[in-house]
């Protein structure tokens, strides 16, 4: 398996569990207090996979 190959799976797992959770809460809803953080975390999982993206495409 190529690196680029390992870090498109990896993309790949991180978007499908990040999609299972958003369904899930918006199933159930969000607990109070905790939009922010859910955001903050909703962000941080975006730009690691922009940066996992943009170093595959480079190498």
């Amino acid at each position: 398996m190529a690196r680029g190959d390992e870090v498109h799976a990896t993309v790949r797992r991180i978007d499908s569990t990040m999609l299972t959770l958003v369904n899930h809460l918006k199933r159930f809803g969000v607990p109070k207090g905790m939009g922010t953080s859910l955001n903050k975390m909703r962000n941080s999982v975006g730009d690691l996979v922009a940066k996992l993206e943009m170093t595959q495409r480079r190498n």
